[in-house]
């Protein structure tokens, strides 16, 4: 069983390739699990307050020869890793002998790819890219959308105004698994675009990535393609948008017809650079 994490920005196409990779027989991508963030760190900030308490203990109470001893990094690591994968397993509702590959899509995760292969040194890594303007114009749509469903929207709300703060948050994520990437971890990125220009080519590297030596049915690969495509997910051709729908869009390049040069032009020189770099100058 092969073990693998979607990363990203939020609104890049992270759900996307979930939902095509979970498309596939014997691989299963779940979403969004927040095992770091959410799981694995407050429960190492609580290790260390209960090793500094047993501490205190066996100084305090028992002149230094103490009962207990800290409880040390390994205990803690495969305490976690049983823990997570039980829960991935478990979740996926299948028998696990069936399962090649087992995933999740957690975007938060972009910023702790350390800490899952400190827990999952065998695990591999896809890295949802898209470029950052039309990521700036999908995720303001998007908060809009949320908020009008609680009754919270602002009318006075301006993608323009909001577009610099909005592409920075998408920079952080993208430098991030890119600093991961220089550090060595296996990392497999895709790029939003070429799932649009080629979706079953992508879609295959991507499962090259997750389990080398696995001869992929191109055919079960397409299948899975045509069950996420945008006009069978959404109802909607392609650049058909909705304001009131998840999937809003499903194309590249639409940041042209929304984003003024003001909003551009107020991007930080870093961000700018960050987009240059990554081909997404035009």
């Amino acid at each position: 069983m092969r073990l693998f994490f979607i990363v990203g920005a939020q609104k890049s196409g992270t759900t996307w390739l979930q939902r095509s990779l979970n498309s596939v027989e014997g691989v299963h991508c779940l979403g969004e699990g927040h095992f770091i963030d959410k799981l694995m760190l407050p429960f190492a900030a609580t290790l260390r307050d209960y090793n500094n308490l047993m501490g205190l203990v066996t100084e305090r109470v028992y002149e230094g020869r103490g009962f207990y001893d800290p409880i040390k990094d390994v205990e803690f690591r495969g305490v976690m890793r049983q823990w997570i994968l039980q829960r991935m397993v478990n979740s996926s509702k299948v028998d696990h002998t069936t399962i090649t590959a087992i995933g999740d899509k957690t975007p938060a995760h972009s910023f702790h790819i350390d800490s899952l292969r400190f827990l999952f040194p065998e695990a591999r890594f896809i890295h949802m890219l898209r470029d950052g303007r039309d990521v700036t114009v999908s995720a303001f749509h998007h908060k809009e959308r949320v908020l009008r469903k609680l009754g919270q929207n602002d009318p006075n709300a301006d993608l323009n105004q909001e577009a610099p703060a909005l592409l920075q948050k998408w920079a952080e994520f993208t430098r991030a698994v890119l600093k991961a990437d220089a550090d060595g971890h296996p990392i497999h990125t895709v790029r939003y675009e070429a799932m649009l220009a080629d979706p079953t080519a992508a879609l295959h590297g991507c499962l090259q990535h997750i389990v080398p030596d696995h001869n992929w049915d191109q055919a079960m690969v397409q299948t899975a393609v045509d069950a996420n495509s945008f006009r069978q997910t959404s109802g909607r051709d392609p650049g058909q948008a909705s304001s009131t729908a998840f999937l809003r869009k499903g194309t590249a390049g639409g940041w042209r017809d929304e984003l003024n040069p003001d909003a551009l032009n107020r991007l930080t020189p870093e961000d700018q650079t960050l987009l240059n770099q990554l081909g997404y100058s035009d």
